[in-house]
């Protein structure tokens, strides 16, 4: 996999049939794997289909269709150490790679992937064909055999890695303080249609539904040793894994590769074939591989080689995996998030009772700094453990022993992302029970706060990402601002009627000496647009230019009623950052400026509230 730089990728609405016509990508034929020059992998970089040099005598066996990854093209499978074309070729099966595009996500590349089965299919004069496919290919693949029709030309899918309930990775990516990791986890631009949310509560009802959904067709091999990989990736896999063992990815739930839990590996109805994360008396080592290693002939071929001829119905499918391996209904976190575009310090609160803290650092380049330094501006001086990750990307893991209670900041020359995590201390729940809500349904979040006597400030932030069908559409956002109910629970409900699409939630907790960060999301379907309770918008006018802000933006706005009106910034967390009581002001429209200068660059939530009414805007600092 490649890292690109972060993009928004706008996705093709297609809730009808979408096929892209041959032209759309180009054949060619490969030499014989001896023959394929070392830097063939270097080339792959347009929509096509490559096809296998065919072997002698391989009419009697299937024909393998390898289908990539989100933001693979095809890369992978001739990765250095990767032999799965000479395998295929040596052991006499046709084979097509294809190669669809980075980043768009399931719906597009299924199209795409449908209209490649007719040509391959017609190349070879077969009635169907064997996929292989790697983590989104199996999402592309049943796109394209059961939202595109093209489920005839295909006997079987054997799934790699495949994220059919969707990737806590992709939840963290689609925050709006942290966008830009996306360059860092591997997923590209479009990972809205990736969430865990996305995934269960829009996808899975429109494939799994589907009149011709022939779930027995996918054979599943989930994999969870995001800690053991050998390729340069490894490192990359390591900060992922550990974020979604934190998040409901972890043991209980079978664990994961780095990037797919393991109950989000096999489809609905299909087959999985490896067991899960084993007892802690004993392990499993078939299954013991990380997201990249599982694409690797050494690891998958003999393992799914006998898969590819033989009846569905022979293969014994791992013992009661629906009931055994489920997603968290309460997600938890012992973490803070803290994220800056412009290397300056961001700071983090110690208590004595917090054991081991480790900090897991995500960079663009090697040679990038970093300094951990106490309130006295000591500099720890501790040794950082740096990995390479993807391309240029880095990782940086620093392990703090029972340090002393304090202050402290990450300081580097460059920008970066960390995941502080706490072996004691405060835990931050939130209750993931229910991700899809019907047109007119409450929608309420209920949260709570353990391993602690202190009281926090619970904040948060809702903003609409895209519509059902992944494409992303302009949301001014809503600043969440929980009611403590004591005992630690905290409650916050969202006004009623929000547009149908698909909402990424962020939380922070806060108390005087910890923080917390929790990230979640669910999906509105069935509610008519512009339809949030006239209470809560009336007819509020607000807005600032220029957007996104270097240092001064202009705010325009009506004061509808004079009296308890203010005007505030939030950051991405829901955590006021600034704000100016115009109270005292007449009614009628008012322009001020703000000097926004200091403020580090990202997302923040303009608010406008007049008595019991509230409007807000996006605004994007930037340097």
């Amino acid at each position: 996999m490649k890292l690109l730089n972060f993009t928004f990728i706008i996705l093709l609405a297609i809730l009808g049939s979408f096929t892209l016509q041959a032209q759309d990508y180009t054949p060619y034929q490969l030499p014989e794997p001896d023959d394929l020059s070392p830097f063939f992998i270097g080339s792959i970089n347009e929509s096509a289909i490559y096809y296998g040099a065919e072997p002698y005598n391989s009419g009697n066996k299937p024909v393998l269709v390898f289908v990539h990854g989100f933001i693979d093209l095809a890369n992978t499978w001739f990765a250095p150490g990767n032999d799965v074309y000479d395998r295929a070729f040596d052991d006499r099966y046709r084979t097509a790679f294809v190669a669809m595009t980075r980043g768009e996500g399931m719906w597009v590349n299924g199209g795409l992937l449908a209209s490649m089965l007719e040509d391959i299919t017609d190349h070879y004069g077969v009635s169907d064909v064997v996929i292989v496919a790697h983590s989104n290919g199996g999402k592309a693949s049943e796109v394209a055999m059961f939202h595109e029709n093209k489920s005839h030309l295909v006997d079987r899918v054997i799934t790699l890695g495949t994220p059919f309930k969707g990737t806590g990775l992709a939840d963290l990516a689609e925050t709006p303080a942290l966008n830009w990791l996306v360059d860092f986890i591997g997923l590209g631009g479009g990972t809205s249609t990736s969430t865990t949310y996305y995934m269960e509560g829009v996808a899975r009802p429109i494939l799994d539904n589907e009149p011709d959904n022939e779930p027995h067709k996918f054979l599943n091999f989930g994999a969870w040793g995001y800690n053991k990989g050998t390729t340069i990736a490894a490192p990359t896999m390591l900060v992922g894994g550990t974020y979604l063992n934190a998040v409901g990815g972890g043991s209980s739930t079978g664990g994961n590769d780095g990037v797919t839990p393991y109950y989000s590996s096999t489809r609905p109805g299909g087959n999985p074939q490896w067991p899960g994360y084993c007892a802690w008396w004993w392990c499993n080592d078939e299954s013991q591989y990380d997201h990249i290693d599982i694409t690797f002939d050494y690891v998958m071929w003999n393992e799914i080689k006998p898969y590819f001829q033989g009846s569905l119905g022979s293969f014994k499918m791992t013992e009661d995996f629906e009931s055994q391996y489920n997603r968290e209904s309460v997600l938890e976190s012992n973490f803070e998030i803290l994220s800056t575009m412009d290397g300056y310090a961001e700071t983090f609160t110690i208590k004595e009772e917090m054991g081991q803290v480790n900090i897991n650092l995500m960079h663009p380049q090697e040679e990038n700094e970093f300094a951990i330094v106490n309130e006295k501006a000591e500099n720890l001086n501790l040794i950082a453990e740096k990995s390479r990750g993807h391309n240029q990307g880095t990782n940086t893991s620093i392990l703090l022993e029972n340090p002393t209670v304090g202050t402290y900041s990450i300081e580097s020359d460059a920008e970066f992302a960390a995941m502080i995590s706490y072996e004691k201390g405060a835990r931050l729940l939130f209750d993931n029970s229910k991700i899809r809500y019907e047109e007119g349904e409450n929608i309420t979040f209920k949260t709570e706060i353990v391993d602690t006597d202190e009281l926090a400030v619970m904040t948060g932030v809702v903003v609409q990402k895209t519509d059902l069908m992944g494409e992303p559409v302009k949301s001014n956002g809503i600043v969440v601002e929980f009611e403590a109910l004591g005992n630690g629970e905290y409650v916050y409900s969202l006004p009623k009627g929000l547009e149908e699409g698909v909402y990424n939630l962020t939380i922070n907790a806060e108390g005087n000496t910890f923080r917390r960060s929790l990230v979640a999301g669910f999906v509105v379907v069935g509610a008519k647009e512009n339809q949030l309770e006239e209470s809560l918008v009336a007819q509020l006018n607000l807005g600032n230019y220029p957007n996104p802000v270097v240092d001064v933006t202009t705010i325009t706005f009506d004061v509808v009623e004079k009296g308890n009106t203010f005007l505030s910034l939030y950051d991405a967390y829901g955590r006021l950052v600034k704000t100016q009581d115009v109270s005292g002001w007449d009614a009628g429209q008012h322009t001020i400026q703000w000097n926004l200068g200091e403020l580090a660059n990202g997302t923040y939530f303009l608010e406008l509230r007049n008595g019991q009414e509230k409007t807000t805007r996006a605004l994007l600092k930037v340097k």
